[in-house]
């Protein structure tokens, strides 16, 4: 008989002993008394594995938005131009200095051991004067150029320009504006011994323009030899006319008989014919700063239903009617 190789031997099933209930002490055979026999190794179970189904990569909107919210509550409040103006204690505006009567040095530009002693004051300082005042702030008065209002609110060096600055679409580009609070159209002044009655006249004319304004389009179609010669503000381009150094002044229509009233003689003065472009005029605010303009609309509002808006016109702006009033847009 051939021997059993081992790697039989090793799986071969236990004697027939064994596997009844001999093994155990006292149950069968004489030869099993007092002997302890230890089972074979249990063969290893195996065990299934389940793995995970890859993502399907849609994901549940309901937990999506939840996990936003939470997120979005746990970042801190990012602070605004409002929240600036309240921590510093003042609103900076941006005013001129020679722009009657929206923004000008009172009585000219002296100053006393250093201190300025002639305060800028004007239609549009006092309306900004009452948004600080909404405010419980102090107002800071930062002179600048026309050319300078808007990079001086870019570069947040000023919180509002206040200078009778008009609502060009233009300018609504770069720039939010409150409501507007000065509604008058642009039109021309001359001299009246000039013998300048309509547009027309003005081919190879001088106008005078304050810097950074535009003549109109249809202005320029109309005459295109006029002459622009530029000026940093409306007090010079008056005096240049009144002067006679050029022959017309192009502004707002409140403004240039504005000009002519306190010039002494009103009656050197008149507008031409032809020429009528509408204008509306607010304050400049930076871009995206919906706190800061909701509060000045308010504000501007407010002003004009208490009557308050009416009184500052008169009195810079008496003798003339105020045509208009502060309302939304």
């Amino acid at each position: 008989m051939n021997p059993v190789p081992a790697c039989m031997r090793f799986f071969s099933p236990p004697p027939a002993s064994e596997a009844s209930g001999g093994e155990r002490s006292g149950v069968g055979g004489g030869h099993g008394h007092g002997a302890s026999v230890v089972p074979p190794p249990l063969a290893p179970r195996l065990r299934r594995v389940t793995r995970p189904s890859p993502p399907t990569g849609r994901v549940n909107p309901a937990l999506f938005l939840a996990i936003l919210m939470l997120l979005l509550d746990a970042l801190p409040a990012l602070a605004d131009k409002l929240d600036d103006i309240s921590a510093r204690g003042q609103l900076i505006i941006g005013v001129a200095e020679a722009s009657p009567p929206f923004s000008f040095r009172e009585g000219g530009d002296e100053f006393l051991h250093g201190v300025e002693y002639h305060p800028i004051i004007g239609y549009d300082v006092d309306l900004a004067a009452q948004v600080a005042k909404r405010l419980g702030v102090e107002m800071k008065k930062v002179p600048i150029i026309n050319a300078d209002r808007i990079p001086s609110l870019r570069d947040d060096n000023v919180d509002l320009v206040a200078m009778g600055m008009t609502r060009s679409p233009g300018r609504a580009r770069d720039i939010d504006f409150s409501l507007a609070y000065f509604v008058s159209p642009h039109k021309v002044l001359v001299r009246h011994d000039s013998g300048l009655t309509n547009v027309a006249q003005l081919a190879g004319r001088t106008l005078a323009l304050v810097r950074s304004a535009s003549v109109d389009k249809d202005l320029k179609e109309a005459v295109p030899s006029l002459q622009v010669v530029l000026f940093d503000d409306y007090l010079a381009a008056f005096t240049a006319l009144k002067e006679r150094k050029v022959d017309s002044f192009l502004a707002d229509e409140l403004l240039l008989l504005s000009f002519a009233q306190h010039s002494g003689a009103p009656q050197d003065y008149s507008l031409i014919a032809g020429y009528d472009l509408p204008r509306t005029a607010g304050f400049g605010m930076k871009k995206g700063e919906r706190r800061l303009k909701d509060l000045v609309d308010r504000t501007l509002l407010d002003l004009e239903a208490s009557g308050e808006a009416a009184k500052i016109f008169e009195k810079y702006f008496m003798p003339l009617r105020r045509p208009f009033v502060i309302k939304p847009d």
